[in-house]
């Protein structure tokens, strides 16, 4: 991912480097692993990945051959943190920096503190919860307060504009005073996460590659954030283009998509007319460019070049002008191209991020109330 900047041992981590990298190995190679035992043992900062300026109008290449994208370990904080939701912040920013979201429009970042108690009591946040939601529903806020989270990541913002009042009027604002009431303090990464190397989109493209890390030939950012970004992330950005070593068959990466998702059976597929018979000639191994971006992607791919766009939703008009191109629209819906990052990549990352602080015992728990809102239904099914 970023630069590493190392003050603890090899051994605080060893635990969760073998489920970590074993899972996903595309994140983590083994030259990787090598690299990260001699830099920890030295104390040294592992140096990021190379990014340059690429001349096509896909973006920002990222050079991650032969070494590839891997997420930060523990970095030296300059103040420790003294409650379990500065470490947590702290944690999240040395993974997804909260210059990297898009803040012209979203809103990132803590979003809701943790309310000073009246009087002050002895606390113990050293086995403390922390929940990973997708969305902040009552159904989660339910379950956080069952599982006796004093935290919420949150990968959606809670919230997007600024507030003239705070009422049980608005459930958005039931659920922040619920929350307020019991302590929970609520983080938010949203585009941060997408830009960040090893985030939601490199997730996204590891997923399509389904193992074969052969396959790929090169990655590249959509588009890039052309402000000035801390060191170690410049050339950050929002998409990724994969182009691949040899042609696949759109089939072949529905299927691959799928089981990424979590075994999703059913998503929308914009198709041009060369494609619309996947199990004729649309079947065929033609495909050798594929962009990628979580969320809504119609702004960051509406210049891609690549064959088949996959996002978590796209609107009509969007998707009838790639499908003009010639170009295929994969729509997983919404928040299914986001969710399962939180239990693949980010517990583990943020696991790791929390291990040599005070805070090490902390459970990091992936939601499993949050879901997305809508549900493909066979009317001819219904009574």
């Amino acid at each position: 991912m970023f630069g590493w900047k190392l003050s603890n041992s090899l051994g605080a981590r060893s635990k969760h480097l073998a489920t970590f990298s074993s899972s996903c190995r595309h994140f983590i190679s083994p030259k990787q692993l090598s690299s990260f035992t001699i830099a920890t043992s030295r104390n040294r900062k592992l140096q990021p990945p190379n990014w340059t300026r690429s001349s096509k109008t896909h973006g920002t290449k990222l050079q991650t051959r032969p070494q590839h994208c891997s997420f930060s370990s523990s970095h030296t904080m300059a103040t420790p943190p003294t409650n379990l939701t500065e470490a947590v912040v702290a944690a999240m920013k040395t993974l997804f920096p909260e210059e990297l979201a898009d803040s012209a429009w979203d809103n990132t970042g803590l979003l809701l503190g943790q309310a000073p108690l009246s009087s002050p009591e002895p606390t113990n946040e050293s086995r403390g919860t922390v929940l990973l939601t997708n969305d902040l529903t009552a159904a989660v806020v339910d379950e956080a307060m069952e599982e006796g989270a004093k935290m919420i990541i949150c990968y959606h913002p809670v919230i997007f504009r600024p507030l003239k009042s705070l009422t049980t009027k608005d459930p958005m604002q039931t659920l922040l005073l619920r929350l307020a009431a019991e302590r929970v303090s609520v983080y938010c990464p949203h585009t941060a996460m997408d830009a960040a190397s090893g985030g939601l989109n490199d997730w996204l493209c590891d997923i399509l590659l389904g193992g074969e890390h052969q396959l790929e030939l090169s990655r590249a950012v959509a588009q890039p954030i052309a402000r000035p970004l801390p060191e170690g992330h410049q050339g950050a950005g929002y998409g990724r283009t994969v182009t691949l070593a040899r042609p696949v068959a759109l089939p072949s990466l529905l299927r691959r998509l799928s089981a990424g998702l979590g075994d999703q059976r059913y998503m929308m597929v914009a198709l041009p007319a060369a494609l619309r018979d996947l199990s004729g000639a649309g079947a065929g191994e033609t495909i050798t460019r594929v962009a990628v971006c979580a969320g809504s992607g119609a702004d960051v791919l509406r210049d891609s070049d690549a064959q088949v766009l996959v996002t978590g939703e796209m609107a009509h008009h969007y998707a009838l002008r790639h499908t003009q191109r010639g170009q295929a629209v994969v729509a997983v819906f919404h928040s299914n191209s986001e969710r399962r990052y939180l239990e693949a990549r980010l517990k583990p990352m943020l696991e790791v991020e929390l291990e040599t602080t005070a805070y090490g015992n902390t459970r990091v728990l992936v939601s499993k109330a949050d879901r997305d809102p809508f549900e493909v239904v066979d009317v001819t099914h219904l009574a």
